[in-house]
């Protein structure tokens, strides 16, 4: 049982006096969060309130089940303003806040005996919400609001430190952007990959990997496409191949990787939306390398995305599972992927490579455990474009 404080602050004073920002604290029991040296992922409609503390009282009583404080779903919303009535209600002050006032949990502290983890939020979704660690602290006196006063401005201070140094988009890096790091298992009895992906997805649902869990709103994806390969050759710093992709929308997403043989570890550009026309695309590649180059016969790919990432350190991947079909049809395998993606984290960018030798190991036991003849190995979708195009 996990014993959490959520900090509710104002949203239109937080970047002012921290103080004053700091409402209120709902001391809440938390049955299925999990969390890690990274993150915190506390379920949707999973918190039971327990006290009320504000700058007047604390520790009111407060017994309420379903607390919540998310807003991305109507059912999240329902249970978040009945949450804020009740916290409303159960104010014995007569300085109460208006009960629909919007507040932000943008702290979540685990009292953890001997220390306190102060995780700050950073994304929500259906599935729940994630919080990443910010920093450990002595016990908090629970019953003193200064001493929340004082942690709310400690922490504020780390926050300045830690979030210049990550981007917007939900907090997201990436470890060597400019290379792709991935594993593959190859299988050429294509087997019911919908039934293998949504069975791998259940099993993240249920905590079945350890400080493993989905990615919120990337979980599940899906994609159909056609993949037209030009393999390059020649200067070796030139070598590998460009890959272009039609978009549905008339524009081009355009791949390129750069390798003399097949690894895991390869150098890799993707740009989308590229104004390029179907008709074009040989004198686009040509356009890209002074190197010679090979049109190959095209293949269409149906994938299947289950994204996920780490509580114990925020690195984030992919299980993409494909199946590629020449468009003669005259070929065809199917091959599972692990994928480093991107990492969100408020502390130093860590044990990437140790993460993807962990993930890839959950990979081979879980395709092991269905009795499916999938192979580890290098095979690239070059190597299939190339071996389907021999005359």
């Amino acid at each position: 049982m996990t014993d959490i404080s959520l900090l509710f602050f104002d949203p239109h004073i937080l970047n002012g006096n921290i103080d004053t920002a700091l409402v209120a604290i709902v001391d809440t029991e938390a049955a299925q969060a999990r969390y890690a040296d990274n993150g915190l992922f506390i379920p949707s409609g999973t918190l039971h309130a327990h006290w009320l503390s504000n700058a007047h009282h604390t520790q009111v009583p407060m017994p309420m089940k379903d607390f919540d404080f998310q807003v991305f779903s109507a059912a999240q919303r329902k249970r978040t303003q009945d949450s804020r009535s009740r916290m409303h209600v159960m104010d014995p002050s007569q300085h109460r806040r208006p009960s629909d006032q919007a507040l932000l949990a943008t702290l979540a502290v685990i009292h953890q005996g001997n220390k306190c983890s102060v995780y700050h939020y950073v994304h929500e979704g259906e599935a729940g919400a994630l919080f990443l660690h910010l920093l450990d602290v002595e016990p908090v006196e629970r019953t003193s609001w200064r001493a929340w006063q004082r942690l709310a401005r400690t922490c504020a201070v780390q926050a300045a430190i830690s979030q210049p140094i990550i981007s917007d988009d939900c907090w997201y890096v990436r470890w060597r952007p400019e290379m792709e790091l991935e594993r593959k298992f190859t299988s050429f009895q294509i087997p019911d990959m919908w039934q293998l992906s949504t069975a791998m997805h259940k099993a993240f649902g249920e905590g079945a990997f350890q400080d493993l869990i989905l990615e919120i709103d990337r979980d599940f994806q899906t994609y159909d496409y056609e993949s037209h390969i030009f393999e390059v050759t020649g200067e070796p710093s030139e070598t590998g191949y460009i890959a272009f992709i039609p978009q549905a929308d008339g524009l081009m997403a355009v791949k390129r990787k750069w390798f003399l043989e097949n690894a895991e570890l390869r150098r890799e550009d993707f740009n989308t939306d590229q104004p390029v026309a179907f008709a074009d695309i040989e004198a686009h590649a040509r356009s890209m390398t002074p190197a010679d180059l090979c049109r190959l016969k095209p293949f269409r790919r149906t994938r299947i995305d289950i994204n996920f990432e780490s509580l114990k350190t925020g690195n984030g991947f992919g299980a993409y599972f494909d199946v590629c079909r020449m468009v003669d049809g005259s070929a065809e395998f199917a091959q599972v992927e692990v994928e480093y993606c991107r990492s969100r984290t408020l502390h130093t960018l860590r044990e990437v490579e140790e993460d993807f030798e962990t993930v890839s190991n959950v990979m081979r036991d879980f395709l092991a455990a269905q009795g499916l003849p999938f192979q580890q190995d290098l095979y690239s979708k070059l190597d299939f474009a190339r071996e389907a195009s021999r005359p």
